[in-house]
């Protein structure tokens, strides 16, 4: 089981904050409320924790009286998705399930709509159109994609394996992060934003949930449905598991190729296919397991130095300035300030 989970980097934060209708006071209580400093969206490379992230979001739930804060133009009311999600457990399985969905998604508005369509064995959830309004078309796409993966596999009960996400916009900017938010292969510049997933998901039972369960899995939200839990089957994932178990030990390439029984090529090869590398996964795991420990501890920066690898403090305070553009002493402050 993994400790620490991944971040997410502070200009996503801000990319989801624009056009926020909060007037700036309110705002900044409500992000002194998540723990996060304003400073820290000046930082394009600061990280935010997805608690940080969650308490956010629900917030601003709270505050605009809508389910996906600013996203989709017109407000989507708190309770609309206790409602659809009623709907969707009285189906019989997950096909009749989407089916629901789209009825609902009709009736609510003419201004979205997915669709759903088999080809052999591979079904395709594609997004047909979005508010003309919508504040950010990315930000729209991936949220909504993310909504419909945690709540189908929520409502059969097991996580559905996605066999690859595509994007109607360019790769962006932070597409190396997409590896810890959709569990598949992520395409960009494609015709159509779409989820692929096996068939043989249309035919799982949709499972009966308590009142309880349902109000667990809303409390929950956002972190329930829109980050990824580790997973055995992606490889980068496996990676960063053995990576975590033997943090302050000497890890390297040869040594995780081995532990995984793989050779050394093959292992850089299929990263290189999910999209990244070992260097890399190293490098994001420890950053993100020194931003929560400043974040969650007291411990000091250079236990936390030695916690995560690193020969002595000023390497790491070398390492943490390219992560974050700062200090791990003035990134543990701004999460103070943010507090008071």
């Amino acid at each position: 089981m993994n400790a620490f989970q991944t971040t997410l980097p502070a200009s996503y934060i801000k990319t989801f904050l624009e056009g926020i209708r909060v007037d700036h006071l309110d705002l900044s209580r409500i992000m002194r409320q998540a723990g996060i400093s304003e400073n820290l969206l000046s930082m394009p490379d600061a990280r935010i924790t997805q608690e940080q992230f969650s308490t956010l979001f629900q917030s601003l739930v709270e505050r605009l009286d809508d389910e996906m804060p600013g996203l989709y133009g017109r407000p989507l009311r708190k309770g609309t998705l206790k409602v659809l999600i009623i709907f969707l457990l009285d189906a019989s399985n997950l096909q009749s399930a989407l089916r629901r969905w789209q009825q609902f998604d009709h009736l609510l508005s003419d201004e979205f709509s997915f669709g759903v369509q088999r080809i052999s064995d591979i079904v395709s959830l594609s997004i047909k159109r979005y508010p003309t309004d919508a504040k950010n078309g990315r930000l729209v796409q991936e949220f909504h994609l993310k909504l419909v993966h945690g709540i189908a596999s929520w409502v059969i009960g097991k996580k559905i394996a996605i066999e690859r996400v595509d994007f109607a916009f360019p790769r962006p900017l932070d597409a190396s992060e997409y590896v810890f938010i959709f569990p598949g292969p992520v395409y960009f510049d494609q015709p159509v934003t779409a989820m692929h997933i096996k068939a043989s998901y249309f035919d799982e039972p949709v499972q009966h949930r308590s009142k309880l369960e349902l109000r667990d899995f809303l409390f929950n939200a956002p972190q329930n449905w829109f980050f990824v839990p580790f997973d055995e089957s992606l490889l980068s994932h496996r990676v960063r598991s053995y990576i975590e178990s033997n943090l302050n030990t000497k890890t390297d390439m040869t040594t995780a190729a081995k532990a995984l029984n793989l050779s050394t090529r093959t292992l850089g090869r299929r990263l290189l296919e999910e999209g990244t590398s070992f260097h890399q996964i190293k490098d994001v795991l420890r950053r993100d397991v020194a931003v929560q420990l400043l974040v969650k501890t007291k411990r000091s920066v250079d236990a936390i130095s030695a916690e995560i690898g690193f020969a002595n403090i000023t390497v790491f305070h070398r390492a943490f300035r390219l992560w974050t553009g700062g200090t791990p002493r003035a990134y543990r402050k701004s999460r103070s300030d943010a507090r008071h």
